[in-house]
């Protein structure tokens, strides 16, 4: 039974498609390259709204997987700020620039990396997604909320004023199902929460608590 799930993992995985690969390698001085690479993808933008959600969920997880829950409600607090400001924007969310302290994101380090960290995001047969992420580990209240939002602030440089509201209102969604769901540290939330905030479905007001999850 065990050698048939691993070989259906195997089948599965063949049958998935590629799309994305990121990387965040950082260097000395506070710098980080960051490299992003669309393997098989017609229309990028939409995808990358996709992929971002996904993103942000794995980071929340693997937060509150190390005990750094504070850390990722205070991601959180800030994402809904910026959120509000897109969503609020009055003609176009505009092209806000993300606040990413002392960090300095280039196209290549000129030393050895000291830190890598790597994302795999494939489309599956059944119309799914997997994101696979690894990285080193220690000082992850810093570097994992960086990773993100070094991401998230190429993809408000670069894609158009829908995309960025898309992106907007699935961030803000998916911070509704973690506060209606209360469960950002469990696996379920890896996949339920990115496709609750695609989708349309309507949390009960009553039902929401006001805080984000605690743990």
């Amino acid at each position: 039974m065990r050698m048939f799930k691993r070989l259906l993992e195997i089948f599965r995985r063949e049958r998935s498609i590629h799309q994305a690969s990121l990387l965040f390698e950082f260097g000395p001085r506070d710098k980080v390259a960051f490299t992003s690479v669309w393997h098989y993808v017609q229309d990028e933008d939409p995808q990358a709204v996709i992929l971002a959600l996904f993103f942000y969920a794995r980071i929340l997880y693997e937060l509150a997987e190390r005990n750094k829950a504070q850390v990722a409600r205070e991601l959180i607090s800030y994402l809904d700020h910026v959120s509000r400001r897109i969503l609020n924007a009055g003609g176009g969310p505009g092209r806000l620039r993300l606040h990413l302290g002392d960090l300095m994101v280039v196209t290549e380090l000129d030393a050895a990396a000291e830190r890598r960290y790597q994302v795999e995001f494939y489309k599956l047969p059944d119309g799914r997604y997997r994101l696979d992420f690894q990285g080193s580990l220690g000082k992850e209240s810093f570097y994992l909320p960086a990773i993100f939002l070094v991401f998230l602030s190429s993809c408000l440089e670069r894609l158009g004023d829908a995309p960025i509201k898309k992106l907007a209102q699935g961030i803000s969604r998916l911070h509704g199902y973690y506060r209606y769901r209360r469960d950002f540290w469990e696996g379920s939330a890896l996949t339920a929460g990115p496709l609750f905030a695609l989708g349309t479905e309507k949390l009960e007001p009553e039902e929401a608590p006001s805080e984000p999850c605690e743990g």
